[in-house]
């Protein structure tokens, strides 16, 4: 007869429907939740940055940093909660990034920078007003690409159709990109100004006053009021040369187009993009936070087969790097290898368990998953790369807990218990170690959340999703499952009872027999055990240490962008940079034509753009009609047989770069993971000759070292520059430096007379002289307008010194830098590696010839931060593991038994990634806790049920052997389970699985040695534990007075 229920797990075993119920239940909150939790490539991650832009035309990044970045640095530095502050002075602009410590409030954040900012008053008068927000990442859905046979404003208002039309379905942030913005330029040569015995400053301020829309009040009439406007806004160039400039004393009047050229044009430096060698224009698709990837990439797509028969048929609409590509390969690929995993764990457990059992068992698994993705939507997480990662790994988990459960039950029914005895027994008997086990596991997992900065927010979803797969795990285990086994139980009972198969006769007597006999051997030897497992244990440490198994910072798979960024030297003009991004396309279908043997088909689209270079990281870029970028997207890698590497040598071979290059980089696209370079070496220092000459140095040492590609340097060159400065007859005549450079600047850079708004963009009117002309000659022979007279030669009021100067500089908390990035080739070195070798036998003597200081930034400095936090989160996760053991233990000695087992995980770990030709990297240890509690579970079954045989009167030898034959099965079950669930994906070809292999190494092979450690090492242990206290007995009763007398009699 059937215990009665005593608490609320007896109930749902023994209750007819209390467990379907909530099998159900679990179920559909399971579904809902997949129905509703978005799919995207990585966590959202929030940047604690504030960023503040400063334009200020015409100014050279020398007199950015001086009168901009110094003015603001002291003013944000020292708010409260400020990390660090970068800087970067560019030509026309300051780009200041405020980073604020991790957990800030941002929003008290950004109003404190915004303060700061508007107290400062000695900014120069002309700059821009300064902007400042808070800057936000978000995942790129997809680009699109706008070209055809038309003007360039006809593509801008195709593309302002399009974004209004996407963001009207609900997407949320889309950019255009490589629209160049309108400008009116009047041209107006110096000779007319000397006659009309005006400056650009006058004509522009004319400009200015003549072209405006003005409410003239109201008038009532007839009853009525009426609205009076004057109109003169002029908004193209005919309008604009119509405005009077002056009047003569004749009576004529001089109209701007009279003196001026007027034309219409683009901003200078602005990006432009070129799609097969025609102007195009770019749509940038984000995806907005709470947004789907796979619905914003479908929205994109449905909204194109609609609009496509409404547009003129030489409209191309390119779509290109689709990142929900990305996304569905790896859902897909994880549920085709997840599949086979669980047919596999079906087999492994028809064969050790009956087959209903075994069905319940692994029923256990799609539920427990189901449920934790239901609560990973409930906590608004996502399904992303990590998240994924997580819920493979917790199948270990949810596996041994239920084969724990299931065959505890399976092993008493065949002990002589009755079904109903049999399911509640062996739920109450596994009840306080699967508990237990989870505790130290959950205990294991939730300090990584410890981890700060871009990389704890990214693997924070893995502590997280496994914490929720052991909750529903042992929700499953305890509240659904005993009242299946009691069901199948029953059903086996009115068949006759448990059958007997060959498989179970053979393998009862290998345990009771070989394996007995080996458990004796290793008892009567287990000195030796422990001290083997320690030498395995050194020699994976010293294949770590050594770099035989190598360590990287966070994996990447072989992507399929690829970048190729150039430049010229400052002030080459547009058509130059135009003509090389053509050189590279040229270039590129050639070495596609080769690498193929002409059937082509490699490169599926590809994009060239002029004025900025190509990459992922959040920092602004420099910026000029000197330097460009191309971008190639190749077929997927799985059904290519190019390599990235091999297109790269080929590629370089077959360009020919145009005379005058400074630059040429070509490098993959890094997707996942912390932004970041492989390699960023910062170099610190006052004086910039001194700091671009160290960056030189360090450049040509990482060439030189196996591995890095891509070596660059941020520090590059500028134009060359005239210094002016005023003479005593220039200060006599009433001119200031500030009035010198303002004249000049527009006479170059232009005067912006007037913006308006026409066609949804603003438009700028800009007043300056003809910009055909040959810069130093038109220097000397500019005049200059004094506070009171006439023009003067520019000659007579300063002299010029002329000098080459950087076209960005960079600082960090108030001082210079520069960083030489590179990435590097995973199969010739690793990033540790690389940092390593320079940090030993170079960065000494150029810290000492130089006199800079030298210092590792971008995934370095994340990875040293993180080895840092994850040390912490060891501590208290052993601190807390080892609580939760003498709680259910009340033993001080007994958890140091089972948490002595943690280190020894390593010896699979690193077997797994030398085994596979693998790196390890922060992923394979994440995967290392997930296998030290799965170890653990075990560890603590086995030794609770050797404490039980101690309990009831076995000596240690007796209870040791005795309990770990009877753990052999379920051991055995754990093992071969989780081992068969992961090996698909371990053997997966797909380069998409590259990203997970490492992960799945780690368990696979971790788990092929945790039998030997489980059932060897920690029986060794116990034994070699009690030898010891053995041995301090009989010492005690040896130093008693009594004891002595009689031993010496």
């Amino acid at each position: 007869m059937a215990d009665k229920p005593t608490g609320i797990l007896e109930l749902f075993a023994l209750h007819p429907v209390a467990g379907n119920l909530l099998m159900l239940l679990l179920i559909v909150f399971g579904l809902f939740g997949l129905s509703k939790i978005n799919r995207q490539v990585l966590p959202d991650i929030d940047l604690d940055i504030i960023q503040i832009s400063v334009i200020w035309p015409g100014a050279s990044p020398q007199d950015v940093e001086e009168n901009i970045i110094k003015a603001i640095e002291p003013e944000v530095r020292f708010i409260d909660r400020v990390d660090k502050v970068e800087a970067a002075a560019f030509e026309g602009n300051a780009d200041i990034n405020v980073t604020f410590k991790e957990g800030s409030d941002m929003s008290k954040g950004l109003a404190d920078v915004q303060s700061a900012v508007a107290r400062i008053t000695t900014f120069p008068t002309d700059i821009e007003r300064p902007i400042v927000n808070k800057i936000v990442q978000s995942d790129e859905v997809c680009r699109l690409e706008i070209s055809g046979p038309f003007p360039e404003q006809a593509l801008k208002q195709y593309a302002r159709q399009i974004r209004d039309d996407l963001l009207k379905r609900g997407l949320s942030i889309i950019n255009v990109i490589g629209s160049r913005e309108s400008e009116i330029w009047v041209e107006v040569p110096d000779s007319a100004l000397r006659e009309l015995r005006m400056s650009l400053t006058d004509v522009s301020s004319r400009v200015a006053q003549s072209s405006l829309d003005l409410p003239s009040g109201s008038i009532q009439s007839g009853g009525r009021s009426r609205q009076i406007r004057s109109e003169g806004l002029a908004q193209n160039p005919a309008e604009v040369g119509e405005i009077e400039i002056i009047a003569m004393e004749s009576g004529e009047t001089v109209r701007l187009k009279d003196v001026a050229g007027i034309k219409e044009s683009f901003k200078e430096n602005a990006v432009s993009h070129l799609y097969k060698g025609a102007p195009s224009i770019g749509l940038v698709i984000r995806r907005g936070r709470g947004i789907d990837s796979i619905v914003a990439q479908d929205t994109v797509d449905d909204y194109l087969r609609e609009i496509r028969p409404t547009l003129p048929p030489s409209l191309v609409i390119d779509q290109y790097d689709v990142f929900s590509e990305i996304v569905r390969d790896r859902i897909d690929m994880l549920l085709r290898n997840g599949i086979g995993g669980l047919l596999m764990v079906l087999g492994a457990l028809y064969l050790f368990l009956n087959a209903r059992i075994a069905f319940w068992v692994a029923a256990g698994i799609p539920i427990s998953i189901l449920a934790a993705i239901g609560g990973m939507q409930l906590m608004g997480m996502s399904l992303n790369m990590i998240s994924l990662f997580a819920v493979i790994m917790g199948l270990g988990i949810i596996v041994d807990d239920a084969i724990v459960v299931g065959e505890r039950t399976e092993t008493l029914h065949r002990r002589g218990m009755s079904a109903d005895q049999a399911a509640l027994e062996g739920m109450r008997s596994m009840r306080a170690p699967v508990m237990a086990a989870s505790l130290t596991t959950i205990a294991a997992f939730f300090p990584l959340l410890m981890v700060g900065s871009t990389l704890g927010q990214i693997m924070g979803n893995v502590p997280w999703t496994i914490i929720l797969i052991i909750i529903a795990s042992l929700a499953e285990c305890f509240l659904v499952l005993p009242m299946h086994l009691r069901h199948a139980l029953r059903r086996m009972d009115a068949k006759g009872g448990p059958k007997t198969g060959r498989f179970h006769k053979a393998f009862t007597s290998f345990r009771d027999n070989q394996f007995h006999n080996f458990l004796e051997g290793v008892y009567q030897r287990r000195s030796s055990a422990i001290v083997g497992s320690i030498c395995m244990l050194i020699l994976a440490l010293t294949m770590l240490v050594t770099g035989r198994v190598p360590f990287e910072f966070f994996p990447s798979t072989e992507p399929d962008i690829v970048f190729a960024n150039f430049a010229f030297s400052p002030g080459t003009p547009r058509e130059r940079s135009e003509a090389m991004v053509a050189e590279l396309e040229r270039a590129a279908l050639l070495t596609e034509d080769k690498l193929t043997n002409g059937k082509g088909g490699l490169i599926v689209h590809s994009v060239g753009s002029v004025a900025t270079t190509e990459g992922r990281d959040i920092e602004k870029k420099a910026s000029g009609d000197h330097m460009g970028a191309y971008f190639l997207e190749f077929i997927p890698s799985d059904i290519r047989d190019v390599r990235n590497r091999d297109f790269f040598a080929a590629w370089e071979l077959e360009i020919d770069p145009l005379a005058g290059i400074e630059k040429l980089v070509i490098f993959e696209r890094s997707d996942g993971g912390p932004p970041g370079k492989d390699v960023d070496i910062r170099v610190f220092g006052n004086d910039l000759q001194s700091l671009k000459s160290a960056a030189i140095e360090i450049r040509d040492v990482l060439s030189n070292i196996p591995g890095p590609v891509a070596v660059e340097d941020n520090l590059p060159w500028g134009k060359q520059e005239i210094l002016l400065e005023l003479t005593p007859t220039g200060r006599a005549m009433g001119f200031t430096t500030e009035s010198v450079a303002q004249q000049v600047r527009y006479a170059f850079e232009g005067s912006i007379a007037k913006r308006f708004a026409r066609d949804e963009e603003e438009v700028i009117v800009r007043v300056m002289l003809p910009k055909k002309r040959t810069y130093m000659k038109s220097i000397r022979e500019f005049y200059v307008m004094p506070p009171q007279g006439r023009l003067t030669p520019i000659t007579e009021a300063v002299t010029q010194e002329s000098r080459v100067g950087f076209s960005q500089i960079r600082r960090q908390d108030g001082v210079r830098q520069v960083a030489v990035t590179a990435d590097v080739d995973t199969q010739l070195n690793t990033s540790n590696e690389v940092l390593a070798l320079f940090e030993r036998e170079y960065a000494p003597d150029i810290m000492r010839r130089h006199n800079v200081q030298v210092s590792f930034k971008g995934r370095a400095e994340e990875q040293a931060e993180a080895i840092v936090d994850v040390r912490t989160a060891a501590l208290v996760a052993f601190a807390t593991m080892y609580i939760i053991l003498a709680w259910v233990f009340a033993s001080y000695r007994a958890p140091f038994v089972v948490l002595a087992i943690i280190p020894f995980a390593v010896i699979g770990a690193v077997l797994g990634h030398y085994v596979m030709g693998l790196n390890m990297n922060m992923l394979s240890l994440q995967a290392l806790v997930g296998l030290t509690g799965v170890m653990i579970n075990d560890s603590i079954i086995l030794v609770s049920a050797i404490r039980r045989l101690l309990a009831k009167g076995k000596d240690m030898r007796e209870a040791v052997i005795e309990g770990t034959k009877d753990r052999l099965r379920p051991v055995c079950l754990t093992t071969i389970t989780t081992v068969g669930g992961l090996t698909p994906l371990l053997f997966e070809t797909s380069l998409q699985a590259q990203f997970v292999q490492p992960m799945a190494a780690t368990i696979v092979f971790g788990m092929l040695v945790s039998p030997f450690l489980v059932l060897v090492f920690v029986p060794s242990l116990l034994g070699v534990g009690n030898d010891f206290v053995n041995r301090r007995r009989v010492s005690k009763s040896a130093g008693e007075p009594g004891n002595a007398a009689g031993a010496q009699a």
